[in-house]
């Protein structure tokens, strides 16, 4: 079993006292589990399997969907980006803690998309 982390700054208000608004934030942690004991990570279809579960869990653990941040209804753009961005980590720590080399290579190679969640 895999445990994937999200971490994000979520936007909790924008205090607007002095002439700039600065916003304050909140670390969000979340674990969401991955079974993976299913697979046959010898394989590549094994490991493209294990990717995408990854990949889902990844949204999960990032708290869903951009939308949901606290901070979507002033600044879409920015929730957006935090969101990929806690993504992108949350993948990549996950798949670096795998001991499954086929994983990993394909999680570098040049044409995965999981590579580039978060840009």
């Amino acid at each position: 079993m895999l445990k994937i982390v999200g971490i994000t700054l979520a936007a909790a208000a924008l205090l607007a006292t002095t002439a700039q608004a600065a916003p304050l934030t909140n670390t969000i942690r979340k674990d969401v589990r991955v079974a993976y004991s299913d697979l046959d990570l010898s394989t590549e279809g094994g490991a493209r399997e294990l990717l995408g579960r990854i990949e889902l869990a990844s949204a999960q653990a990032c708290g869903g969907s951009p939308v949901f941040y606290s901070s979507y209804t002033v600044a879409q753009n920015l929730a957006t980006r935090e969101f990929n961005t806690c993504r992108a980590n949350a993948i990549s720590t996950a798949v670096k803690s795998l001991p499954f080399p086929l994983v990993q290579k394909l999680y570098t190679s040049a044409d995965s998309p999981l590579r580039f969640a978060g840009k």
